[in-house]
């Protein structure tokens, strides 16, 4: 049981003005913030080595047997393990074994994933900084609208929480002993948002700008239109991984340059797949931040339109007729270009091929619907 585990903990605050124009039309701008205290993780082995220890020691860990390097010490804790453990019976172990903090747990293999496991240890931190803007006009004739706009940015040491509901939480912590190496935008951050929402009464009907009464009036009179569109900027693309065959961590790629920079930015080629290279030693942390900033996918350009009316039929009852549609503009938002590691792309020339490649969409094509509803 482990006794030091802290309650995670969420700093909000914000500071806002609105301001009441004329025709009434209200705008407020607000500054929103948050600081998150130890989040919780997705998985955590306790056991696993530090880059520290990792980089002091390396190959004389004994990782892999065959290297010349390799250290062998007394295996003072076989009158304890169980018979499930790889060293169970063994008179000498890997030094890695002996620099573990609960080496007579685990199933004696090394790596994470193999020793103590923590599902949701709250080691995270984060911090939200935005600046929120909304423009109201409240409905005069016939007409409102309500439109907000977003530029934030979010910060995090902890891009793999236990539930992930936004972003793609791809790959694992170089060292979670040292979060300084995750500490990068957030899977979940999206910088820009666009939200614009439209409702208005047709001008045609009695009392409007094209007065109809009688049959002209029941199939073309007092027909409300509503409109929403929505834009944002796409989500961060996780740095690709090493994937080094004889891996002491997971060590992700250095970054050489800004793959964004002259990238066409298209379904075969969405980034600059040149400035992804391996690190110069297996035992140093690969430059790659955790999810690049500048490397976003493809953001929401969505539209969706509706068109309504209502039939009185009498006292209490009603008839609404709707038509929907979503998507109108049929516009594919595309996903997550692949990100193989850099060793698959060297090694194979067809993941090669696929890196920065875009295979799907995340988005549904246009669609319309129809409804009726009755009320008495």
């Amino acid at each position: 049981v482990l006794h030091t585990q802290r309650t995670p903990t969420v700093y909000n605050y914000n500071f806002g003005i609105e301001y009441k124009l004329p025709r009434q039309v209200v705008l407020s701008l607000a500054y929103v913030g948050s600081h998150g205290l130890f989040l919780p993780m997705g998985s955590v082995d306790i056991n696993q080595l530090s880059i520290q220890t990792i980089q002091k020691y390396g190959a004389s860990l004994c990782v892999y047997p065959s290297n010349p390097a390799c250290k062998m010490v007394a295996n003072k804790w076989e009158p304890i393990l169980p018979a499930t453990n790889a060293n169970y019976g063994s008179p000498t172990v890997p030094l890695w074994v002996a620099l573990q903090e609960f080496p007579q747990f685990g199933n004696g293999s090394y790596g994470a994933g193999n020793g103590v496991l923590v599902n949701g240890d709250p080691i995270g931190n984060s911090e939200y900084n935005s600046l929120q803007i909304k423009l109201q006009k409240r409905l005069t004739h016939h007409f409102t609208t309500l439109d907000s706009f977003t530029w934030a940015k979010l910060m995090t040491d902890d891009g793999n929480p236990p539930l992930g509901f936004v972003g793609s939480h791809d790959g694992s912590p170089q060292d979670v002993k040292d979060l300084q190496y995750e500490h990068a935008v957030s899977p979940q951050d999206v910088k820009y948002q666009f939200t614009g929402q439209v409702s208005y009464d047709l001008p045609m009907g009695p009392g409007r700008a094209v007065n109809l009464h009688g049959v002209s009036n029941a199939f073309l009179g007092d027909w409300t239109v509503n409109g929403i569109v929505y834009l944002s900027s796409g989500i961060p693309i996780p740095g690709p991984s090493a994937g080094l065959p004889n891996s002491y961590f997971n060590q992700r790629a250095d970054m050489t340059c800004n793959p964004s920079n002259g990238a066409p930015h298209t379904t075969t080629t969405w980034f600059n797949a040149s400035c992804f290279a391996l690190p110069s030693s297996p035992f140093n942390p690969g430059t790659a931040p955790a999810y690049m900033d500048h490397m976003r996918t493809m953001g929401a350009r969505d539209l969706d339109m509706s068109l309504y009316k209502s039939f009185p039929m009498g006292t209490g009852r009603n008839l609404r007729l709707d038509i929907s549609s979503y998507n109108l503009t049929n516009t594919a938002q595309f996903g997550m270009p692949n990100v193989p590691s850099i060793e698959a792309v060297k090694t194979q020339p067809s993941v090669a091929a696929s890196f920065g490649q875009i295979t799907n969409t995340v988005n549904s094509p246009r669609q319309f619907q129809f409804g009726a509803r009755f009320t008495f």
